[in-house]
C-alpha cells in the first residue's frame, strides 16, 4: 500500500525523510468484521487515529454476523432473549469495554500493522504491500 497523504506529511517532518519510491511502504490492512469483538485495542494502539472506538454499538452487527463466528454466536444468543428488534444504535455505558463499533478510516491509515499485532481476536490482518500498488507517476514524485 502506498503512503497516504497523511503518511507523506509525517514523513516530510522527519529529518532526511525522503523516499525514492513509495512501493513497499506500509502494509495492506484487512479487517475481518465477523471476528471483531469490539474491544477497541486497535483504536488504542493506532498511532494515526485510523481506528476509533465509538460510544455506540450496532446490534445488527451481531444479528447479521455469519454463523460459526464469535459475533455470530453472540447474535444467536441475542435472538433467543430479545423481545423485539432493535430500533438502531445502542449507547454503550462507559464501564463496558467491549462490543463497541470500531470506525476505520483508510485515508488516515499508515499501514504500520500495530492494530493487527494488538488484536486479541485476530480480526485484523496486515498483509505485505503489493509491488505494483503505486502508479509510475507517484514513484517519481
Amino acid at each position: 500500500m502506498p503512503l497516504t497523504n497523511r503518511g507523506r506529511a509525517i514523513l516530510s517532518r522527519v529529518p532526511g525523510g525522503t523516499l525514492q519510491s513509495t512501493v513497499g511502504v506500509g502494509c495492506e490492512i484487512v479487517r475481518h468484521e465477523e471476528l471483531c469483538v469490539g474491544c477497541g485495542k486497535c483504536a488504542t494502539n493506532c498511532p494515526s487515529g485510523a481506528s476509533e472506538r465509538s460510544e455506540t454499538f450496532d446490534v445488527y452487527q451481531l444479528l447479521d454476523a455469519p454463523a460459526g463466528s464469535r459475533r455470530g454466536a453472540l447474535g444467536d444468543a441475542l435472538r433467543r432473549i430479545m423481545k423485539h428488534a432493535p430500533d438502531g444504535l445502542v449507547e454503550v455505558p462507559a464501564r463496558v469495554t467491549v462490543l463497541r463499533t470500531i470506525a476505520y478510516d483508510g485515508e488516515k491509515c499508515l499501514g504500520c500493522g500495530t492494530c493487527a499485532r494488538g488484536c486479541p481476536a485476530d480480526a485484523i490482518e496486515a498483509r505485505p504491500p503489493k509491488a505494483d500498488a503505486a502508479p509510475a507517476a507517484e514513484m517519481r514524485a
